[in-house]
């Protein structure tokens, strides 16, 4: 069914991550003589949301009607998404960028999986957490906010 909930979804998904990229791009070109512009990370998001969301759709037109009833737990995990990202938003500064974004990391991935493996999920939090931050200082220079100042 091309209109049921999941795909209205992801189709204004589509429509504001094509609305994001070209608000991006009115930023500037994205890499000028001089290395990586502001426009850049910007762009790669705007880009990269696009791309996933299509692909998100053409699976979505391309799989089967469900006829079994929805798992309850995983109902609302949206509102549960929202709801981290609020908490995330606040604690940022408050409790610096790895504290937050490794509870936050930990959070999204618990609640798109299972309650097992713990300690391994909580080594793959800390590693994207890593990547990330030396991705933002090295790469883009932006100074991140920490706990010990």
């Amino acid at each position: 069914m091309l209109l049921h909930k999941q795909m209205v979804f992801l189709y204004v998904t589509l429509a504001v991550s094509a609305g994001y990229l070209v608000t991006a791009l009115s930023l500037g070109p994205p890499i000028a003589e001089s290395g990586l512009t502001p426009a850049f990370f910007p762009t790669l998001v705007g880009g990269a949301a696009i791309v996933f969301c299509s692909i998100l759709i053409v699976q979505a037109l391309q799989a089967k009607p469900e006829t079994a009833p929805a798992d309850d737990a995983r109902r609302y995990t949206h509102v549960w998404v929202v709801v981290a990202i609020f908490f995330y938003i606040v604690a940022f500064k408050p409790l610096g960028y790895f504290l937050s974004s490794g509870l936050f990391v930990f959070t999204l991935i618990l609640l798109f999986s299972n309650f097992e493996k713990l300690v391994l999920k909580a080594i793959i939090s800390a590693a994207i957490v890593g990547i990330a931050f030396v991705m933002f200082q090295q790469l883009f220079g932006v100074r991140l906010p920490t706990l010990w100042g």
